[in-house]
Formats: structure tokens, sequence, C-alpha cells
């Protein structure tokens, strides 16, 4: 935008300085050199500018993210009483995003204020040289209109180019924190073009080393699944269940060891390639604000209206959505936040039904449902998993009792690994005491 302002501007002040240069030249190279200095002048006063600018719109952000932060949170603020709390804090903030907003005003009028001075002297300087001239028999009365007119029309371009500078800026600074993410280099990117071919689904940790920053997760991990099997991760929060997840669908690299699926290394092909060959039931779904078809069929987007229907009556859906007054056309909101939170998770499973992919991965699938639900769900869960093969995270030991192996994880090691039936022989075992603490129920007996 700059270039495009700024270029008409250069064309212009050489065809007139050209024109009065024929007159005299020494008045065309004292235009020239006045226009060029305030040019360099202006361009300078605004980049003083720029850091009050930047920090006006720094303000302006924290604003807007407290504002939404404050809206997302509206019922713990009720619950907590924190109102006042709450708008203090925004007080204050508004306080300083205001001060420093006036303080960025004032610093432009005195540049405004210094241009038009400047443009003033300008035109006073050059017509007290043409009358002079004119005195002394150099210039006709007709000369000094046209340089008259001339000098006007700088006048007015340099007018613009104050303004294109302060927009050039303003820009500059609004846009900053946008350029600095997108300059943000990808933490994971693709080693080759290679695309990843599933056709039975084993999934290979092979000394496995992983740390977020200085604290390692995993150390030598070797964990096998073989194609079509169902295997869980249980293990207490930290135990690096949720990480083994990560790092199947390459969220990140791996400092040691490598990631096989079907005897490919999964860095060693495209992330996209991965990731459509994984079908995913996360802990809390997050739906785009469309309708619940859109939702259904993202993962497939040119699923007829009868496969969308079968994988909904599957995943127990179809029944709380032929309901709704819209039915399948019936936008779900921001998030999803029209749904409850079991309604979010069965159309996140329809989702994966739909998908029908070789290898499912769950976090927590059925935390959201009650009891009845979660009941009516396992029977669609036992369906979509048959010939798949299945990793599934879970604390609610009811979920996964019929998996046929489940791995008990501690500070990013397996402790333990076995059928259910198995893990229960061992009376001092990790997964003995958790199906007891499970089964006792979390209140002492009266």
């Amino acid at each position: 935008m700059l270039s495009w302002n700024v270029l008409p501007f250069i064309l212009n002040l050489i065809l007139v300085v050209g024109i009065i240069a024929v007159q005299n030249i020494r008045i065309a190279i004292s235009i020239f050199i006045g226009v060029t200095v305030f040019s360099i002048i202006q361009y300078q006063l605004h980049n003083w500018l720029h850091p009050y600018q930047e920090k006006a719109n720094q303000l302006d952000s924290e604003l807007g993210g407290l504002l939404s932060d404050t809206i997302t949170n509206n019922l713990t603020i009720k619950l907590f009483a924190s109102l006042p709390r709450e708008q203090k804090a925004f007080s204050s903030l508004n306080h300083d995003t205001v001060q420093a907003r006036k303080l960025q005003y004032y610093k432009s009028m005195r540049i405004w204020g210094f241009s038009a001075f400047f443009g003033l002297v300008l035109e006073i300087t050059i017509m007290y040289a043409a009358i002079r001239l004119w005195g002394m028999g150099i210039f006709e009365i007709g000369v000094i209109v046209l340089i008259q007119t001339y000098v006007l029309k700088i006048i007015e371009e340099l007018r613009g180019i104050g303004m294109t500078f302060r927009s050039f800026f303003r820009n500059i600074s609004e846009i900053g924190e946008m350029v600095e993410i997108l300059d943000t280099p990808h933490e994971v990117i693709d080693n080759s073009d290679k695309k990843l071919k599933v056709k039975e689904g084993e999934i290979r940790f092979e000394k496995v080393d992983f740390s977020y920053g200085e604290n390692q997760i995993f150390n030598a991990l070797d964990l096998t699944i073989k194609p079509g099997e169902r295997v869980a991760l249980v293990g207490e929060s930290g135990s690096g269940k949720t990480t083994i997840t990560k790092l199947l669908f390459r969220f990140y690299d791996l400092q040691g060891g490598e990631i096989l699926i079907d005897n490919q290394n999964i860095a060693n092909v495209t992330q996209n390639s991965l990731r459509e060959n994984i079908s995913m039931i996360p802990q809390e779904p997050v739906l785009f604000h469309r309708s619940i078809r859109d939702n259904i069929a993202y993962g497939k987007p040119n699923a007829t209206e009868q496969e969308i229907i079968a994988a909904s009556k599957m995943a127990r859906c179809h029944e709380f959505i032929g309901a709704l007054k819209d039915g399948y056309d019936t936008l779900v909101g921001e998030r999803g936040i029209k749904l409850s939170g079991g309604e979010r998770q069965r159309v996140a499973i329809a989702r994966a039904i739909l998908e029908n992919r070789q290898i499912i991965v769950m976090d927590e699938a059925t935390s959201a449902l009650d009891s009845e639900s979660e009941f009516l769900i396992q029977e669609a869960i036992n369906e979509l998993m048959q010939n798949k093969t299945v990793l599934i995270i879970a604390h609610r030991l009811s979920t996964i009792m019929k998996m046929d192996k489940i791995i008990v994880m501690h500070q990013g090691k397996i402790i333990e690994k076995g059928s259910h039936q198995e893990l229960l022989l061992n009376k001092d075992g990790t997964y003995r005491k958790l199906r007891d603490i499970q089964s006792g129920g979390f209140i002492g007996k009266c």
C-alpha cells in the first residue's frame, strides 16, 4: 500500500519540479529539497510514534481477551461472586488502554500540527521568492500564478503522504502480533511427501524418548498394539497416557526412538496422511458452529444422508436429534454449546463411526455420559471396534473391562499389562487398587 501511494506522489513531484525548473531552476531545486526533507521528517516522526501505537494496540488486545475470558467464564464468576473483582480488573485495564490511546492521539496531533506548519512555511517561502523575482522583472505575473498552483498541489500531496505514513505504521502495529504468529516456525514438519497406507493397523512404539522441555515423560518406551487389538491405557494423571495419543498423531516429534504403523515410521510420512487414517474421539469434543449434519460428516464430507443417519443411530444420538425442531439442520452453537456434554460426545462418536478408519483413539470417550447413556453407547462402541485397532484412555474402568489388553502406566513407564481378569489376580497391583477404589466409591461408609 505504501508504494502505491508514494509512487504517484514522486511522479507528480518530478513533473512539477520539471515544469518550474523551466522558469527558474533555483526555485525548483528549493521546492525539491524542501519536499524531500519534509518527507524524511514525516517518516521519522511516524516511526517515533510507532511504539506508542504498538503499546495502545497491545493493551486493546489484552482488553478484548479479558472481556472474552470474562464472558466465557460467566457461570464461574457468578458461582464465586467475583463480579466486583472482575469489574475492577476490567476498569483498570480499560483505563490504561484509554490513557495509551490518548497519548497516541496527542502525539499524532503534534505531527499533524508540524505538517501544517511546514506546509505553510513552504508556501510562504516559495511565494515570497517568486514575488521578489517578479519585482526584479525576472518573472511575469502568470508564472507566479503557475508556481502558486503547483505549490498548493504539492502541499496537498504532502498531506496525503503524511496520512499514508500514519496508516502504514498503524497497520504495522495492528498486524504485528499476527505476523509474529505466522512467522513462528512449525515444531513438526513433514520430512517427505510419502503417504501413510494402513491395511492392518499395527502400532509399535520402539525405544521412544520424549520430553516436554526439561520434563522427561518417556525413556525407551516400548509398546505394541497388534492389528485389531483393543488396548486400554490407565493410570494416574501425568502418567503419560494422553501423551501417547499426541505422539501417535505426531503433534510432537520424538527425541529418540520411532513410532511405526504397519511398519511405516510416522516421521517419514505426511502429517495429513497420518491423521487421515486415525479416528479420534476426544475427552471434550468441540463442535463447529454449524449444523449437526455438518459436524457428523466433517470427516467424510461426501457422506450420504443415509450414512449420516446410520452412524447417528449407532452412536445413539439419532433419537435426540430427531426431537430437535430443525433435526439434523440444527446449529449447535459456538463450540457446540447448545448441546449437552453427553450429546456432544455422542455426535463425536457418530463422526468417528462415519469415518470408518482402521485405527480408533478414544480419550475418555464416555466420560461425559450418564450411566444410562453410557450403557447405550457402549454397544455402539463395541460394534464400532469390530476388526479395528483401538486405543482407549480411561479412568472409569467400567468402560474398558472387555478390552483385549489393559496397560497400567506410572510416570511414563508401563508397570502392568494384561486382561482385566489377569490384572485382578495381582492383589498388590495398581490396577487392582484402582478397581477397589472405584468399586467402593469415594464416600466412606457411615
